[in-house]
């Protein structure tokens, strides 16, 4: 790789070109160990030729740029400090050449050189031994946050080369989060509540990885607010000659004042510890850093029912929470009208619930009446088909001597194998084997064979 670098460089040198000069700089007056460092060779030049510029430190050859187009030719890979190199166009039309290096150690400490034919430019590079942090600090931008607020946290340290910082909240890492910018400054946009809390600020020196840090304590003032899972009634009902406690429970911070009002005639009327006959006692206690206002109300009369008010307030807002206190009296009402209406709608749900269930049976009954009729029809008409219902004038049917024509399967088991036919024209009543007439007149009865009978044995039967 070294004969390499001595040939191009031999062919850079035995190529002469007039009217090109080149300057090398470093663009940090300071390189520390671990961090990067850049040089920088400006060549003004009438043609780029297919040449290579070289960058090399004592000697050494670090990283090689072709001129014409940029490309890298070559760079050390054997150091523990990285090397590239490249280039790019200024806005006079000349080239720049550039070489970063990387993750510093101290082989990059000595003379560097930026050579182009036989044009070349020397620089000395240390490192700076770092400093700090030291002397850190936080400074908050607003004395007093009030909800709703906006406030500004700087950190700030001696640092050489210049610190990193990172903020967290009661340990709680506030990188990932998206309120408020990171670095040296932490902006928080809107306070809450939940916003107070102690942040601390991190600077660590990133040659060395040196750390500090600082804390500070983040208050935010708050408006009085009602604690939802606090004891809270806002309607109270007693009877007279009884005491009312009305109780409500306020966080907020400063600590709110409260007072106790009663509604009369449209306007806020103070309750003072004791009017007439009736007592009123504003008792504040606090519990759980919350302020805990009561009112207890001894109700002689009617005017010391009513909505009353208590206020909570401190530098932030004030807050309203109003409460009715009712006489039993009309607690009784309204029971009684909930309870006669209830029974009211019981009984018509019950005359509802019997017409329905006495309609249904009817329905029922009708209906299987009809099926059984229509049942014994049927029956009737499948075991007897030849039965009719027609008698013969002045005669009626004799129980005793009743018998139906049995049914066709019947009768073909009763008849030879393979059954007959009746001849046309044959009588369509049909009554029994035989039939007793009884007179109206009382007199004996008269026997009829029945005619199916008679052409069951006549010979005019034919055969199938």
């Amino acid at each position: 790789m070294a004969l390499i670098f001595v040939l191009a460089l031999a062919y850079v040198q035995s190529n002469t070109a007039t009217g090109t000069s080149l300057t090398l700089t470093q663009t940090h007056s300071q390189a520390f160990l671990g961090l990067t460092l850049q040089l920088k060779c400006d060549v003004k030049t009438a043609t780029r030729q297919p040449q290579g510029l070289l960058f090399q430190m004592n000697t050494v050859p670090k990283c090689t740029v072709k001129v014409d187009d940029c490309t890298q030719y070559t760079r050390d890979t054997d150091s523990q400090t990285q090397y590239t190199c490249g280039c790019g166009q200024q806005s006079d039309g000349n080239y720049v050449y550039i070489l970063n290096a990387s993750s510093l150690h101290d082989d990059v400490e000595g003379n560097w050189r930026c050579e182009y034919e036989e044009f070349s430019n020397t620089i000395h590079v240390n490192l700076t031994d770092p400093e700090g942090p030291t002397q850190i600090q936080m400074v908050k931008t607003e004395p007093q946050t009030k909800e709703g607020d906006s406030v500004n946290l700087t950190c700030s340290a001696n640092c050489l080369p210049d610190c990193r910082y990172s903020w967290t909240k009661g340990g709680q890492d506030l990188t990932s989060q998206t309120r408020g910018s990171r670095g040296q400054v932490l902006a928080v946009r809107g306070v809450v509540g939940d916003d107070s809390g102690n942040y601390t600020c991190t600077a660590v020196n990133p040659s060395s990885n040196k750390a500090s840090d600082t804390s500070a304590f983040l208050l935010v003032q708050t408006s009085p607010k009602r604690k939802v899972d606090a004891p809270f009634a806002p309607t109270l009902k007693t009877a007279t000659g009884q005491t009312a406690k009305m109780e409500v429970t306020f966080s907020g911070d400063p600590r709110p004042e409260v007072s106790w009002w009663k509604i009369e005639s449209g306007s806020l009327t103070p309750v003072n510890n004791s009017v007439g006959d009736t007592e009123r006692q504003d008792i504040p206690g606090e519990v759980d850093g919350s302020l805990t206002a009561v009112l207890a109300v001894k109700v002689e009369t009617d005017d010391d029912l009513g909505m009353y008010c208590v206020s909570a307030e401190n530098i932030v807002d004030t807050t309203f929470v109003y409460i009715d206190l009712q006489g039993e009296d009309e607690f009784d009402e309204d029971a009684r009208c909930h309870s006669q209406t209830a029974v009211a709608e019981m009984s018509i749900l019950r005359i509802g619930v019997i017409a329905g269930a006495a309609a249904m049976l009817l329905a029922i009954t009708v209906v299987a009446v009809v099926f059984c009729r229509k049942y014994k029809e049927m029956k009737r008409a499948l075991d007897c088909p030849y039965a009719s219902t027609q008698r013969l004038g002045n005669a009626v049917v004799d129980s005793n001597h009743y018998q139906e024509l049995p049914s066709p399967q019947t009768l073909r088991k009763q008849l030879p194998e393979g059954g007959y036919t009746l001849p046309t024209g044959g009588t369509g009543w049909v009554f029994s084997t035989k039939v007793d007439l009884k007179p109206v007149d009382g007199t004996h009865p008269i026997s009829k064979t029945n005619p199916i009978y008679d052409h069951i044995h006549d010979d005019n039967i034919m055969i199938k």
